[in-house]
Order: C-alpha cells, then structure tokens, then sequence
C-alpha cells in the first residue's frame, strides 16, 4: 500500500492570508490548466489516475516544491467552522505531495519526468494498476477541551449526485489518541487534534456535492462542504 502524506497542522493566523480568496482562485485556475493539458477529468469526481493524471501530479508537485503545502494543496485545503481544517489527500495530491518534497527540478523537462517515476517508482506502478481500489484521505484539524477528545469522532460523507442521494462510511480511520495541549485555543478548547478518515475513491465518483460530518457522543459536531468538481 502506498504510504499517506501526514495531515497537515493549522497554519498561522488568518491574516496573514490577507489576500487568501485571490490567491487561491489563481491557483486553483493554474492547476486546472495543468491537469486539463495532462489529463482529462471525469465530470463530477477527482482527478482520474490514468498516464497522463501520474504525469501532471508529478510536474505539478515539482514546480511547487518551494511552496507551502497550503498552496500545494490548493483548493483541497478547506477551512472550517472553529478553526478546524480539512486536508483533502485525493490520489492525485497524495502523489503530487511527495514530488514537492523530492529535490528535483523545478522546471522540470521530460528527462526530469523520468527521473521523478523512477523515485516514484513503487507509487506510479500502485496509481497505474487500475485494479486498486485508491482511497481517499480526509485529514481533519480541529480543538477540544481535553487530550482525549478526538477519539470519539466518527466520520460520514452524506451528498448527491447522478440524480442519487449517498450515505458513505470510512474504510479505514486513524484517531487521535492524545491531543497536543495548546495555548490561546478556539473557544477556550486547548487541545488540537489530527485524525484522518478514508473513503474509497470508487465510492466518491459518483457524487456532486457532499459533506464530511464529524460526530461524537462527547462534543459538538463538525461539517465540511464540497463539490467533487473542485477537488483535485
């Protein structure tokens, strides 16, 4: 199995992305017009790992290896309510992610390209065989009032699509034990936690919009919308 980008921790505060929205529009225009040059996208869902989407993941992460991973990730960073964040790690970013850290070019030619499968070797072979069923990480920041209030967090996407209302489960989830304790947290909450919640991406194809909902017996709930079309 391919090995998971870590989730990524919250960022400083909020103004410093004082022109975050502007920003992050021509990012998320730049890497369309990456990915519709490499590889073509399905009409609802995340980009489709066949040759060329491999191709266009590992140009993209490394032209951005100076980059933060918030502008790496682009538009599958998503802010939610009360701080919380929500990193979207689609097959395509998982792979992108690691080229952003691979020392490579950063104007990369087909030569580079060949060196970057052949670092990536055991990942482009997983992307490549079709017969996988990929997954798709959903990494979630997000503060409580005690170390061991992540664990109680359940997961579900609820969402629509192809005329169709879904309910999907996690395959597999990774909870956080103990919470890092914090000071200055959201609300008073001074603990942050990280968890991480996979779908199949077989099961995310058919869907439009949807949400990821965080649920526990012990705390208040937690949603993130999206639309399938904007997620890479």
């Amino acid at each position: 199995m391919v090995s998971q980008p870590r989730a990524l921790t919250k960022p400083p505060a909020i103004n410093v992305y004082r022109f975050f929205p502007l920003i992050r529009a021509v990012q998320a225009a730049l890497l369309t017009g990456l990915i519709a040059c490499c590889a073509a996208r399905p009409a609802l869902a995340m980009v489709k790992m066949d040759s060329k989407a491999i191709d266009a993941a590992l140009v993209y992460g490394m032209k951005n290896q100076k980059a933060g991973l918030v502008d790496v990730l682009g538009p599958n960073w998503i802010e939610g309510e009360n701080g919380s964040l929500l990193n979207v790690y689609s097959p395509f970013m998982m792979l992108a992610t690691k080229a952003s850290r691979s020392g490579l070019s950063r104007k990369p030619s087909k030569s580079d390209l060949e060196k970057a499968r052949k670092r990536f070797a055991r990942d482009v072979a997983y992307y490549s065989d079709s017969k996988n069923r990929f997954q798709v990480k959903f990494a979630v920041s997000f503060y409580g009032n005690n170390p061991t209030f992540a664990k109680t967090y359940m997961a579900k996407i609820v969402g629509f699509g192809r005329g169709k209302e879904f309910e999907l489960r996690t395959v597999k989830q990774l909870l956080d034990q103990e919470a890092d304790q914090i000071s200055g947290g959201q609300d008073g909450y001074n603990y942050e936690a990280i968890n991480s919640y996979y779908f199949n991406y077989s099961d995310l194809e058919d869907l439009q919009e949807f949400k990821l909902i965080l649920e526990s017996p012990n705390g208040p709930p937690l949603e993130f919308r999206m639309k399938n079309d904007r997620l890479y």
